[in-house]
């Protein structure tokens, strides 16, 4: 689920809060998560920095997401909604 929480305007450019929860609906713990954000242009808070360009992981501190479970990610952008998809997973 992908929503704007609040909204702000600084030295004339309007910034958005986003927050996007995320579900493991695949009925197993996921113990690897790869995503692809693309259109990010301002700090991300809740997946850490993989090595390829606009590429995330889940933090090092969420080893494992039961299935059923659930993460937020929250980001800042002005402008439109970056476009995040799933590149890679593993289960337990």
């Amino acid at each position: 689920m992908h929503t704007v929480s609040n909204s702000w305007t600084t030295n004339g450019v309007e910034y958005y809060r986003h927050v996007v929860t995320a579900k493991n609906t695949c009925g197993q713990p996921i113990t690897y998560l790869k995503l692809h954000i693309k259109g990010l242009s301002g700090p991300i808070y809740g997946v850490s920095a993989a090595k390829e360009k606009d590429t995330y992981e889940l933090p090092p501190w969420l080893t494992r997401l039961g299935a059923g479970e659930q993460f937020t990610i929250v980001y800042i952008q002005g402008g439109p909604a970056a476009k995040i998809s799933v590149v890679n997973y593993k289960t337990a």
